[in-house]
């Protein structure tokens, strides 16, 4: 049944829906604790028809209960609970608050969606509703002269109490070792280093996640899509935005499927831009007739959201880490240790990056054709450092770390023979000794790093 659900999604939506879908479902609050509460009620049910069956049988002494007790079992484990429930839900407001002050407000997406905390509330809320339905039935059982005592019921009710308090407990614990900053780090340089070596399951072209600007090799990228620089047969019809949002994914599969027979499909957006409302997302030659449906069709191959997300989209995660590390930097914060952390994460990101080849810029399927321009691994390390390298230039421990990851990075790629070319890693060395050398640090302090630096470049 669940997987022909999932094949009529598929079809009539697509697949990218598909996953947009899920995506959001994972980042939900309510979701999981929904399910929990309808497993309740069917829960309920059947233990209350146990009781039923029961009904003037004897049962043995560990089980057995009265209406009154269980009047009072149901009504404590109910209130307690009810309480637990809003105790779970003001620490993770509590919790989305401090991440978004001390931490990035990008990170909030993945708090909301942390598992643990989901069941928790979900059993706690479960329990809550299988003991109110319980308590209702109960109280009916002694009106109607037939003594039927919920015997199951409140076993079942005292044991998922008793899981739902530790497990109110044990997420206090969780919570505060998820909010330390290496826990923050890892979670998301995991998260993104996921995205990035999958990309040898996905199709080629899948894989990168930010197409290179004109020009300066240097640039990010993100902001909003834009085709202008870009070359297009001037017959190439635009297949425009339906609405504004982030670029989350892109599947050229899906793509090369719905074009028409012999056409060429230039994509314009790179994974990661916002795009306004009518602007171009792709561009087709030569242009299918009007009434031709796959202008319609070939939307099913983006998937545009509210928020960027970390689905395919790689930069969003490096993102993630550099505004945490650039916020630690801030005179404000004053924390260089914590954008220590965040910066050996990164070289553990760019190792990921570094062991992917570039995606072939033209795919060709059953005579169509898909273009599109992929980044190059310098805007990976870019997006990266760049921030970092500038706002923490005056704090030579940060600048000596951010060397020695690098160096890291470059003795690996040597080492493993990966794909990615070593010259931009160098040439960051570089510029970040330049850096340190007009930011007036001590003389001691930069023999230090270039040091480092020299010892990097002759490995």
């Amino acid at each position: 049944m669940i997987r022909s659900g999932y094949e009529w999604f598929r079809k009539t939506f697509g697949i990218v829906r598909l996953r947009q879908l899920l995506d959001q479902i994972q980042h939900r609050l309510s979701f999981i604790p929904g399910l929990y509460v309808l497993g309740s009620l069917a829960v309920a049910q059947v233990t209350l028809l146990i009781d039923r069956e029961l009904s003037g049988q004897q049962v043995p002494q560990l089980f057995a209960t009265t209406v009154d007790s269980a009047r009072s079992v149901f009504t404590a484990i109910a209130g307690g609970l009810i309480t637990s429930i809003t105790l779970l839900l003001s620490m993770m407001l509590i919790t989305v608050q401090l991440a978004s002050s001390q931490f990035s407000p990008r990170t909030l997406r993945d708090w909301l969606g942390d598992s643990y905390l989901k069941h928790t509330i979900g059993l706690a809320l479960g329990t809550t509703v299988f003991s109110l339905l319980a308590l209702r039935s109960t109280r009916s059982f002694g009106e109607d002269g037939g003594e039927i005592v919920p015997h199951t019921s409140v076993i079942l009710a005292v044991v998922l109490g008793v899981v739902s308090l530790f497990g109110v407990v044990r997420s206090v614990d969780h919570v505060t070792q998820s909010l330390q900053i290496g826990s923050v780090a890892r979670r998301i340089a995991a998260d993104t280093i996921a995205v990035v070596m999958s990309g040898a399951e996905v199709e080629a072209g899948q894989r990168p996640t930010q197409a290179p600007s004109a020009g300066d090799p240097r640039a990010t990228g993100d902001g909003i899509g834009s085709s202008n620089d870009a070359e297009f047969p001037d017959d190439a019809v635009a297949i425009e935005a339906p609405a504004s949002g982030w670029i989350q994914q892109i599947r050229p599969a899906s793509i090369l499927e719905r074009l028409p027979e012999g056409a060429t499909g230039y994509v314009a957006v790179p994974l990661g831009a916002f795009v306004p409302n009518g602007t171009p997302l792709m561009w087709v030659s030569p242009p299918p007739p009007s009434e031709d449906p796959c202008r319609v069709e070939l939307l099913d191959a983006f998937a545009i959201g509210d928020t960027r997300t970390l689905q395919q989209d790689i930069g969003f995660g490096l993102v993630q880490l550099t505004d945490v590390a650039v916020r630690a930097l801030s005179p404000g914060v004053n924390d260089p240790s914590s954008a220590n952390d965040l910066i050996v994460h990164l070289g553990d990101v760019m190792l990921a990056v570094w062991s992917q080849p570039m995606a072939d810029a033209e795919t060709r399927h059953d005579g169509r054709t898909l273009v599109r321009r992929h980044p190059l691994h310098e805007e990976h390390l870019r997006r990266a450092f760049d921030p970092i390298r500038r706002y923490g230039s005056t704090d030579p421990t940060v600048m000596s770390t951010l060397v020695r990851t690098l160096r890291m990075v470059v003795a690996e790629v040597e080492r493993r023979d990966l794909p990615g070319p070593v010259e931009p890693l160098n040439q960051m060395i570089a510029d970040t000794v330049d850096g340190a050398e007009s930011a007036g640090w001590s003389s001691y302090e930069l023999d230090q790093l270039k040091s480092i630096a020299g010892t990097t470049q002759q490995a």
